[in-house]
């Protein structure tokens, strides 16, 4: 077992404390008693511990990461936790890792902080993913915990601010896939994605604002018909074109929701791209045995390195707000979409 502060210090017949200051080089350190603490550490090869050097310091060197309402396995928590952990390993912090679920409409009285931050009081700033409400953020700001928040995923009913968060660009990235479905020559294009989510809101917004500059009736599925994103995908095609509803291109708020779609039109006979194109939003690669979807491609990696660096200069500034960060998307077109052949008459509802 590894030698401990306290073994050093019986050894050397000092206080904790004494060991504390001579291994983090304090000054004030008689100099007999600096030379025994050295011979105890090198005597039973202690080796200090990073972080409570760092404590001694007053300048802790951690970060705690909170996903919050979301499971660790999907790929992109997971990749912008890679990021924040890529960059405060280079920096020299710790991160911190927990998962947080609460309810949205919880009283605030009764949300209590999650265990890394109850018991240890280790982080001076939290890294805030996932899904996140109002009331969890009210009871960081009233235990004064320092945050900075991956905004794209907040649920909020306040104005909010662009301080201390991460945004990548959706909407611009929705605009973009519209634009290059009505390139290849496709007017009937339907978005699909529950809308009462900010995010697939935000994509919706994009998607509306370029079909109607380019003079395109907008059309959408955009009420949740499953809580399921892959379910909803499939239940909102098999809806469409079950009231056959003219569709040659789907714009899906995510790739969970496009890939559910594609099994839809696959479930009625039809062919992606074939029949309808399909661009998904994500570009995360969900289902290895399915071609590969043409998304909007976000690099959540980047999302995580900038959070990171964020949260070490909120540290840095004491705690004063910082301006947000857009991170822009791209769309990465592969085997999903090709012009349409003969597109339907348009006689139908344009949104359900």
């Amino acid at each position: 077992m590894a030698a401990t502060i306290r073994d050093v210090a019986r050894l050397a017949r000092v206080a904790i404390g004494t060991v504390s200051r001579v291994v983090n080089h304090h000054p004030e350190v008689n100099a007999e008693l600096r030379a025994r603490v050295l011979r105890a550490a090198q005597e039973l090869s202690y080796r200090p511990n990073a972080r409570a050097r760092s404590f001694a310091r007053n300048s802790s060197a951690v970060l705690s990461f909170i996903l919050s309402n979301r499971d660790f396995l999907h790929p992109f928590h997971s990749h912008v936790l890679q990021g924040v952990q890529e960059y405060c390993e280079a920096a020299g912090y710790f991160v911190m890792y927990t998962r947080f679920r609460y309810s949205s409409t919880a009283n605030p009285a009764k949300i209590t902080l999650p265990g890394v931050l109850q018991s240890h009081g280790v982080a001076d700033c939290v890294v805030l993913a996932g899904v996140n409400y109002d009331n969890f953020i009210g009871v960081l700001e009233k235990h004064d915990v320092h945050y900075v928040l991956l905004a794209n995923n907040f649920v909020t009913k306040r104005r909010q601010k662009h301080m201390d968060q991460v945004r990548f660009d959706d909407f611009t990235g929705a605009t973009e896939a519209t634009r290059y479905l009505m390139q290849l020559g496709h007017e009937h294009i339907w978005y699909i994605g529950d809308t009462s989510l900010p995010w697939y809101h935000t994509r919706y917004e994009g998607y509306v604002q370029a079909m109607s500059e380019a003079g395109l009736q907008p059309r959408a599925q955009t009420s949740a018909l499953s809580d399921d994103m892959f379910l909803n995908g499939l239940g909102s095609v098999q809806l469409l074109l079950e009231r056959k509803a003219p569709v040659t291109a789907i714009f899906a708020g995510t790739d969970d929701v496009a890939y559910g779609a594609w099994e839809g039109i696959r479930r009625h006979g039809l062919q992606v791209p074939r029949d309808i194109s399909l661009v998904g939003f994500d570009d995360q690669q969900g289902l290895p045995h399915m071609p590969f979807l043409t998304s909007v491609h976000v690099d959540t990696e980047e999302i995580g390195r900038q959070l990171a660096k964020m949260a070490i200069a909120k540290i840095g500034s004491k705690g004063l707000s910082l301006n947000e960060v857009l991170i822009p998307t791209k769309l990465v077109k592969r085997e999903t979409c090709r012009p349409p052949d003969t597109p339907p008459q348009d006689s139908s509802p344009t949104n359900f």
